[in-house]
């Protein structure tokens, strides 16, 4: 009976320690997505303002990839992509408009229709290459995490942000 007693008490622990492994998994994901899409359009304004010529990052429409063409967002042809950024599943990229604060009145730059389609990316003297204001936004499978690469008009930078379901956004 004891020795039954010590394994039903092993596996509710074992249980309990299951579920919080698998969200700080999460959380770590989720997170470092939001680092990598921060890094990843950082490198692009730098690439920009090397190459001095026009860039534009653009989402794939399976929603797991950031491309980079060597045009203007506007052009008709955007030719081949010259970078990209793959995202591992779970996290992918949302088009859905992000609600918070830090997020009002910005442009999403993963919608694929619609007359913003993607960030451009134009080198400027003494300022970043980068878009001046919007974001791309990334979510953990279906749960309610996500992340995002942030930048505002205030701001000669992008930041990473988080938010869990019952939170704001906060910076990371």
């Amino acid at each position: 009976m004891e020795v039954m007693a010590v394994v039903a008490i092993m596996g509710i622990l074992s249980g309990i320690g299951v579920a919080g492994l698998r969200s700080a998994m999460a959380n770590a994901r989720i997170k470092d997505a939001a680092y990598n899409v921060t890094a990843f359009m950082e490198r692009t304004a730098n690439e920009a303002r090397r190459l001095d010529s026009p860039l534009c990052v653009k989402r794939n429409t399976n929603h797991n990839k950031l491309l980079v063409y060597g045009a203007s967002c506007s052009a008709t042809d955007l030719g081949n992509a010259i970078d990209s950024l793959v995202l591992e599943t779970p996290v992918v990229l949302i088009e859905d408009a992000v609600n918070g604060a830090d997020f009002t009145n910005l442009t999403n730059w993963s919608k694929i229709t619609g007359s913003n389609k993607g960030a451009q990316f134009s080198p400027r003297v003494g300022l970043t290459a980068a878009p001046d204001a919007g974001y791309f936004a990334v979510q953990y499978g279906g749960m309610g995490l996500w992340g995002a690469a942030l930048k505002v008009s205030t701001k000669n930078k992008f930041l990473p942000m988080m938010k869990h379901e019952d939170g704001s956004w906060f910076g990371i």
